[in-house]
């Protein structure tokens, strides 16, 4: 398995959405989002496998989209999974006036999930514990626990968090997984707005803030400057190898007809069955594809149809029975 870089948290406020045109935007739309109380100061919330729209808090408030690492999963696989464009949109709407601003973005966690072994952990806490790196943060952590060990630099509630763990132990994957440690930037605030403002490829974004904050170094006694002291050759090896062979991934980005027959039984099965018992198998066909008319199809559809010799079937079936009109019978 090749090392790679996610997106694994999102959040982020909008003023120029209401809840349904978000979830609209982000192609969720024929999801079934379950009705819950909201928290944040909102009332109310949507929530679907690991997405909340949080809304109805005061006027100045907007709707809040927040995304877990599930989340970010669950937006991969179902919707648009458009992060550029997503951020795009975001910056478009953003104020360093808060006053003016009408979206914002206000944490997003980006990780290095290693599988070759490049990020030593054992080491690294070694490292940590004599104080052999360099940071701009003065709060660090090692823990060791059941869940595995971990490095902490700075702080939970700071603009920019490190994290350093066993990922393996944490989702109980050790008799599948040889070794998987991950390394997580939490990014928050005015941070993470730099974070997108910034150009490149996530790869060359992740490593730039990662090198402005930590630095495990090699020790010596002839200087106290330890700005000047030498990177340690295992970090170097992980920068250098990292910066070469990593590269975005999105998990989820695997779209297959078994998935696609999964969401529709599952999700949409009911409702489906009940628009054809009220206006029949053709009305059925012709609506849906009269609906579809000036809309862009989500890219993972795209991609299935495209590989399927059956993408044009419905096409093919309205014309042969004279039901490719705009208007209904």
């Amino acid at each position: 398995m090749n090392n790679y870089i996610i997106y694994d948290f999102l959040s982020f406020s909008s003023k120029i959405h209401s809840h349904l045109a978000l979830i609209d935007y982000l192609g969720l739309s024929e999801l079934k989002f379950e009705n819950l109380k909201g928290f944040y100061g909102y009332r109310d919330r949507l929530y679907y496998e690991g997405i909340s729209i949080h809304y109805n808090g005061r006027d100045d408030m907007g709707v809040c989209c927040e995304m877990s690492g599930k989340g970010c999963r669950t937006w991969e696989k179902y919707g648009t999974s458009d992060y550029d464009s997503l951020f795009h949109e975001i910056l478009s709407n953003y104020s360093d006036d808060s006053e003016k601003r009408q979206m914002n973005l206000t944490r997003l966690d980006v990780a290095y999930d290693d599988f070759t072994g490049v990020l030593d952990l054992p080491l690294l806490c070694s490292e940590t514990q004599k104080h052999n790196f360099v940071s701009r943060f003065k709060d660090w952590q090692v823990i060791f626990g059941n869940k595995g060990i971990a490095v902490n630099h700075g702080s939970n509630k700071s603009n920019v968090y490190i994290r350093c763990y066993d990922k393996r132990l944490e989702q109980g994957v050790e008799d599948k997984i040889d070794h998987w440690v991950r390394l997580e930037l939490q990014i928050r605030k005015e941070c993470a707005i730099g974070f997108i403002k910034q150009q490149g490829s996530i790869q060359e974004k992740y490593f730039k803030v990662l090198n402005n904050y930590l630095r495990y170094i090699v020790p010596t006694s002839n200087t106290s400057n330890s700005s000047v002291l030498d990177t340690a050759p295992y970090w170097l090896n992980f920068i250098e190898n990292a910066e070469s062979m990593s590269i975005f991934h999105k998990p989820a980005d695997n779209y297959s007809f078994d998935k696609l027959y999964g969401f529709v039984n599952n999700q949409l099965s009911g409702a489906i069955t009940t628009y054809i018992d009220v206006v029949g198998v053709e009305q059925f066909l012709v609506d849906i594809h009269n609906s579809r008319k000036g809309k862009k199809l989500n890219p993972k559809y795209k991609a299935l149809a495209e590989k399927s010799e059956h993408g044009d079937n419905i096409l093919k079936y309205l014309a042969e029975h004279g039901l490719d009109k705009d208007k209904k019978k």
